[in-house]
Formats: C-alpha cells, sequence, structure tokens
C-alpha cells in the first residue's frame, strides 16, 4: 500500500514548536495521530521525494511475536468493547510509534477501508501474520465472534513465545557450558602444553606419564598444523550448511537425527507435538475441515519429520484409512497422543480431544523442560569438569612423579 509522506509543525503541551516528518494514509489520518500525542497543530503538508520511496522499503518481518500478541490483545478487545473494526484499526494505528509497524497497521486499515475482510488484508502480508491467525480471524469472521477468536489466538501465541522461551532457557547453559569446555580445552592445547614441552625436556630422558605425552603431541599437532585443522572445520562447515540450506533429503536426515539424541531429541519431539496439538485444537474446535487444518498446521511446523507426518495423514484420510493411523505408525510421537487421537475418533468427537491434548501437553511443558534443564546442566558440567581437571591432572602428575625418577 502506498502510504503518503507529510511535514508537520505542531506546540507541545510545553509551548515549544515541534517539527517532524511521518507516514499516513491521509492528511487527516495525520493530523489524527498528532492529536494523540497532544500536540497543537499548525501546519501539515505532504511532500515526496526519492528518499521517501527508499525508506519504505523493508527487509525481513515488521513485527516479532510479542509484538504480534500485543496487537492481537489490543485489537480483540476493542472489538469486544464495542468498537468497530476499522476505527479499531484506525486507533492502534495512530498509538504505533514504530513507523514500519505503523505502516502495517495503515496497511490492514486501508485494505479493509477498501471493503476486504480482515483475514484477506493479513493474508497478504504473510511473514507478520502466519497462515493459522489468517484461517482463525476468517473463521471469527464467518461467526461473528472476530473478538474473541482474534483474543484466543493472542493467547495461543502467547503460550507458544512462553514455551520457545523456556526451551531455550533450558538449552542456553549447557550449550555455554560445553562451549566454554571446548575453548579451554584448545586453548590449553595451542597455549599451555606447548609452553611447559621445555619444562619437562629439561629434566632429561625422565619418562612422562601417558596422559601427559597424549596432550604434548596433541598440543604440537595443533600448532603445527591449526590452520589446516581449522580451514578444514571451516570449510566442512560451509559446506554442510550449503547441503542443509539445499538439499532436502540432507536436510530430513538432519533433523531426524536430531531426534535421536538422548535429551534434546525428547525436547524437539515435544515442541513439535504441542504444535501439532495446538494448532488443530484450535481449528477443528472452530469448525476448519480436518484436511484444511492439517494444511495449515504443515505450514506452520518447521521440522521436516512431522511435515511428512502430516503429509502422510492426509494421505491416509485421501485414501479412507483413520486420522490416528499415520500417529500411531510414528516412533515420534508419544504414544498417548497417538491414543488420544485413536479414542476421538472412535467417540467421533475429534476436535475436544485435540483440545484435551493441546491442554495436557501445555500443562506438563514447564515441568518437562525444567526435567530436562535439571538433567543437562549437571551432566555438561561434569563434562566440563572432567575435561579441565584430566588436562590439570596431564600437568601435575609429571611434577609429582619427577621426586621419584630423579
Amino acid at each position: 500500500m502506498h502510504l503518503k509522506n507529510f511535514k508537520y509543525v505542531c506546540i507541545n503541551v510545553e509551548g515549544k514548536t515541534v517539527k517532524g516528518r511521518m507516514e499516513a494514509v491521509s492528511k487527516s489520518v495525520c493530523i489524527k495521530y498528532l492529536q494523540t500525542k497532544n500536540y497543537k497543530v499548525k501546519s501539515v503538508t505532504e511532500y515526496k521525494n526519492i528518499i521517501t520511496k527508499l525508506e519504505q522499503i523493508t527487509i525481513g518481518r515488521l513485527i516479532n511475536a510479542k509484538q504480534l500478541v500485543f496487537f492481537l490483545k489490543q485489537l480483540g478487545s476493542l472489538i469486544n468493547s464495542g468498537v468497530k473494526l476499522l476505527p479499531a484499526l484506525e486507533l492502534l494505528s495512530l498509538q504505533q510509534e514504530n513507523r514500519n509497524i505503523r505502516r502495517l497497521y495503515f496497511e490492514l486499515y486501508q485494505q479493509v477501508y477498501n471493503g476486504n475482510l480482515l483475514s484477506k488484508a493479513m493474508s497478504k502480508r504473510k511473514q507478520e501474520f502466519p497462515n493459522l491467525l489468517v484461517q482463525m480471524v476468517k473463521v471469527g469472521e464467518l461467526s461473528g465472534e472476530l473478538g474473541q477468536t482474534i483474543l484466543k489466538m493472542a493467547d495461543y501465541y502467547e503460550s507458544q513465545i512462553k514455551l520457545t522461551t523456556e526451551i531455550k532457557a533450558a538449552v542456553r547453559m549447557p550449550l555455554i557450558y560445553l562451549g566454554a569446555a571446548i575453548v579451554i580445552a584448545i586453548g590449553m592445547l595451542l597455549f599451555v602444553f606447548p609452553n611447559i614441552t621445555g619444562l619437562f625436556e629439561s629434566f632429561g630422558d625422565v619418562e612422562l606419564p601417558p596422559i601427559t605425552q597424549f596432550f604434548l603431541d596433541t598440543g604440537d599437532f595443533f600448532q603445527n598444523y591449526s590452520l589446516i585443522i581449522f580451514g578444514s572445520i571451516f570449510i566442512l562447515a560451509v559446506v554442510f550448511t550449503l547441503f542443509y540450506k539445499y538439499n532436502d533429503k540432507f536436510h530430513y536426515y538432519v533433523k531426524l537425527s536430531l531426534l535421536g539424541l538422548p535429551v534434546f531429541g525428547k525436547l524437539i519431539q515435544m515442541s513439535n507435538q504441542i504444535l501439532i496439538a495446538n494448532s488443530l485444537s484450535q481449528m477443528l474446535s472452530n469448525g476448519i475441515h480436518s484436511m484444511e487444518a492439517l494444511k495449515t498446521t504443515k505450514d506452520i511446523l518447521n521440522h521436516d519429520v512431522y511435515k511428512a507426518l502430516i503429509d502422510k495423514t492426509i494421505y491416509y484420510l485421501q485414501d479412507g484409512k483413520p486420522f490416528s493411523k499415520a500417529f500411531e505408525e510414528s516412533r515420534h510421537i508419544d504414544p498417548i497422543m497417538a491414543k488420544m487421537i485413536a479414542t476421538g475418533e472412535k467417540t467421533g468427537d475429534i476436535p475436544r480431544l485435540m483440545e484435551n491434548l493441546s491442554e495436557y501437553y501445555n500443562g506438563i511443558s514447564e515441568l518437562r523442560v525444567q526435567q530436562l534443564k535439571n538433567s543437562i546442566q549437571p551432566i555438561l558440567l561434569i563434562i566440563v569438569y572432567a575435561i579441565v581437571g584430566v588436562m590439570i591432572l596431564a600437568i601435575m602428575l609429571p611434577m609429582l612423579s619427577l621426586g621419584t625418577q630423579i
């Protein structure tokens, strides 16, 4: 959408002159925005130049997940309080300080003003508004419960943010510990052991403990071939990244192998199951057809294994097979989930069972993440202490044994 650019001159509450520029749908909307800041408007003039056109070019998403939740909560609350959709969008646009986000809200406003549905306007901005949200907004428009539907989606995305944050927190510290151990080990091999080689050699033909000799040889090897080693690691990393990005089979098998990791695999599985249960619960319980719900769920998944599971489910449904069959056959689905879906089919109430699954997984997610955190961190701390301890032992053992060998 093309927004107009305006220069303005105003008087603020302190009586000082304020000059500035902004984008808006029209001059009247620009004046409304300035009035919301308690400015007394003296003049507003439209202008055009090449810079203003370049400033409208944006890369990537304009709003993050938290900003999306805030927008949905505001919009849903306004609609539920009796404010019509168009004035609600105008009000949110006028209150937004971020220029790029304000432009996005104005775009929604303009689309709705031109007679489009909100879901249609959102569908044109796929980066900012996920397909699941678009589908649910469409359901809310058809059912006449747009405000309530938007608030439900705000709660849904808020729970997803919470889960993602908890998982990142559970993984972050262990990775820091492991990274620290690797850096310490490499530092000691490159700088500590080569420097003490001369000290050990000054004692003549004293026999060094095997562990000390191993680290001395390893340190020498790293020093002599460090460029080749790090160069090879860099090349392998580039090749791996390119294959991961552009080779679908390689990408799939990497994702599959991550599911087999002792601790992290369960974390990945739980995260994807929660996403599947939540999205299917939201759509099926609001009357969206199972095929459409599955296709939308596939779009919001990022894991190839679970995308393939949804594809298999769609294929089975088209072939007249049960909804639960693909879930029961998968090694990467919790048996509880597969059995509950099968139970839902037998009772003819899959939407309610999906809603129960969603509540179940959301209820235990925080506990599971905390359990994983408590199990991972001590193990990796032991690994860190073991690596550093063994290296210090390799330095100290020759000192302790010199008295018996000289």
